[in-house]
Order: C-alpha cells, then structure tokens, then sequence
C-alpha cells in the first residue's frame, strides 16, 4: 500500500506542475494581449469616443466672409484642417469631459502641412508642433468656441457643424 501512495503522488506532482505551467501561460497569454491591444485602444480614440461632441465636420467663416476654416475631426483622433490656403492633418486629443468651467481641454501636434498660411496670415510650425486650445460647446452641441485659454476672453467662432 505504501508502495502505491508513492506512485499516486509521483503522478500527481508532474500533473500539478503541468497545471502551474499552464495557469502562467494563460496569465501570461491575457497580459501580452492586453499590452497588444492597449496601444490600439488609446489610437481608436480612448478620449474622444464615438458620443464625443467633437467628432464630426466643423466649419466657421470670417466675419467679412473672405475666409473659411473647417475642421474633421474623426474618430481615430486625427484631424483634418483647411484655413484660406493651408490644408494640415493633426492629432488631437480631447478630454472625456469638460472642466468646472465647461470648456474641454484639446492638444493637437501637426503631423502634415502644405506650408501655406491661414485665415490670420499665419504659418503652422511643421510636424510635431502641439497647440492647447479650450473648446467650449453650445448647449445643443451644434457650435463651439476655440479658445486660447479655458476663458472666454481670446477665443473665436462660433464654429456651427456641418450636418
């Protein structure tokens, strides 16, 4: 009898090893997807999901009506921008929610630029150049204000989405 617990435990031990191997594999297995697909989540937009106010085409005209801007911004958190002669894509990233104030905090770094000027006359920086703006909602989210500062002293618009 003796002889036979030996062996049942002899048996058991290579089967609890062989188990313990395979709990880390499978540990092992959820981690490398989570680093994986971490990164794609934050790209897809992790901040400005798909009910964000901002997603969408967003257009304003200079008060004299000799320039236009418009603004796409798009789900995978890029933006496309034309401004009189320029024509740049950014990224952007934009808070979840707005601050106390109401005004979201958005960072957009230029990817790509055709180095002609804007509505005001000016030249983008070039790639990598990142730009904080405060975007400020009406309450039917059908226009924003862009603003230097999250204040309404130095902003412009309203800028009126393009249905």
């Amino acid at each position: 009898m003796p002889q036979q617990q030996g062996v049942a435990f002899t048996l058991k031990l290579p089967l609890y090893i062989f188990s313990l191997r395979m709990t880390r594999l499978r540990i092992s297995l959820v981690v490398a997807g989570l680093l994986v697909t971490m990164p794609l989540t934050h790209a897809a937009g992790a901040s400005a999901a798909a009910g964000h106010p901002i997603v969408g085409t967003w257009t304003w005209v200079l008060f004299d009506g000799a320039c236009t801007e418009t603004y796409r911004y798009r789900l995978d958190r890029t933006v496309l921008a034309t401004s009189a002669g320029e024509v740049s894509e950014k990224a952007y990233d934009i808070a979840a929610a707005p601050d106390a104030r109401g005004f979201f905090k958005l960072v957009e770094t230029v990817v790509r630029q055709n180095d002609k000027k804007d509505c005001s006359g000016a030249l983008l920086g070039g790639p990598g150049e990142q730009v904080t703006r405060f975007i400020q909602f009406s309450p039917q989210q059908d226009k924003l204000l862009i603003c230097r500062e999250a204040a309404l002293t130095a902003c412009f618009g309203p800028l009126k989405r393009v249905p």
